[in-house]
């Protein structure tokens, strides 16, 4: 196991960004203190062949510029609010509205655009990434002071994204990671041929705004215990799919009663990526938006489900679609989530 620490570059801030790079015999992670970013993540395909699988920029210039979220960690809650607001002990919390008149991932100054505090620990068979950050009550509307520990943890072939928030005051936090991955490999393809396997019960369906509406009933949109290759979904004329762009960016409703919580596979590659996690959703996203994102590290056009994200996290817009599930965290009671990404890759 090694850790190489570079500068990677400064914010408009003048403030200096760490890169991590961590190589095992199975992977090569590079993570950035700014917005904890997985900014590469190589692996071998099933003839030894190491290429890179998730999307990302080479310049601190293009992740300030861009809001695609790229690689990185995001909250205080991940997702929409719908209406920018909640109520929690009685007291209404506005927050800031910067998806329309919703809050999303956390506001404008969310924890996926600030530099983080970073250290690093290493032997023969781990290496840890520990990123911590402080954020102020009421920052873009939220309450509570927190302080914010995010932990890479790198073994052979699984990273480990170990979460934590201590608050002095009762709040909610829903956090999550928005990596975009392609296991084609160096972005030679898009995941149309990608197959899919979720174990999960079903779906949410969402509106225009994209907001949890009610639990999806047809399974010519998601079928429970079947894969399906993404060019499926993504292709066909279904509402739900139209509805976000001609794709999923959709909440699954994780069934919890196995080890794994689902996976995706690329034939051609023989690439697998499968993620288990403490989350009772994962919301998959396939890029739908994508081609609004110039260029892509130095040399890719940015182009419609050149990759998909693995969001595991809490109900979305959980006060207003779900009250009765609302997790609330306190002094006593702090806020913790962990998610394991699993890649492997075979003939």
């Amino acid at each position: 196991m090694n850790v190489s620490v570079s500068d990677f570059g400064k914010t408009k801030k003048g403030e200096i960004v760490k890169s991590y790079l961590i190589k095992t015999n199975i992977l090569e992670v590079e993570i950035l203190s700014y917005g904890g970013i997985i900014r590469k993540l190589l692996t071998p395909d099933k003839y030894g062949n190491w290429e890179n699988i998730v999307l990302g920029f080479n310049t601190m210039e293009k992740y300030e510029k861009n809001s695609a979220y790229f690689g990185c960690i995001v909250g205080r809650n991940a997702g929409r609010i719908g209406g920018a607001s909640f109520e929690i002990e009685n007291q209404k919390y506005n927050l800031a509205q910067n998806s329309g008149k919703n809050n999303i991932h956390g506001g404008i100054n969310g924890l996926h655009n600030r530099v983080w505090e970073s250290t690093y620990e290493v032997s023969d068979e781990i290496a840890i990434i520990t990123l911590k950050t402080f954020s102020p009550d009421l920052e873009e509307g939220f309450p509570g002071n927190i302080h914010f520990t995010v932990k890479y943890i790198i073994k052979d072939g699984d990273i480990t994204i170990d979460y934590e928030g201590i608050t002095d005051k009762t709040t909610y936090l829903n956090l999550t990671n928005h990596t975009y991955f392609n296991l084609s490999g160096n972005l030679k393809k898009n995941i149309l041929k990608q197959e899919i396997y979720l174990n999960a019960n079903g779906y949410l369906e969402v509106n225009d705004e994209t907001l949890p509406i009610q639990i999806g009933k047809d399974e010519a949109f998601y079928s429970p215990a079947e894969s399906v290759l993404f060019e499926g979904a993504l292709t066909s004329n279904h509402e739900q799919v139209k509805i976000v762009n001609g794709g999923y960016d959709h909440p699954f409703i994780l069934s919890k009663d196995r080890e794994i919580d689902g996976w995706i596979f690329d034939k051609d590659s023989g690439r697998k990526l499968e993620f288990i996690t403490d989350q009772p959703i994962v919301v998959i996203y396939t890029g739908n938006y994508l081609d609004t994102v110039d260029t892509i590290y130095d040399n890719f056009k940015g182009s419609k489900h050149l990759g998909f994200c693995l969001e595991t996290q809490d109900i979305p817009d959980i006060f207003n679609y779900s009250p009765e599930n609302i997790k609330l965290y306190t002094p006593e009671i702090p806020y913790r989530q962990k998610t394991t990404f699993k890649f492997s890759a075979s003939k």
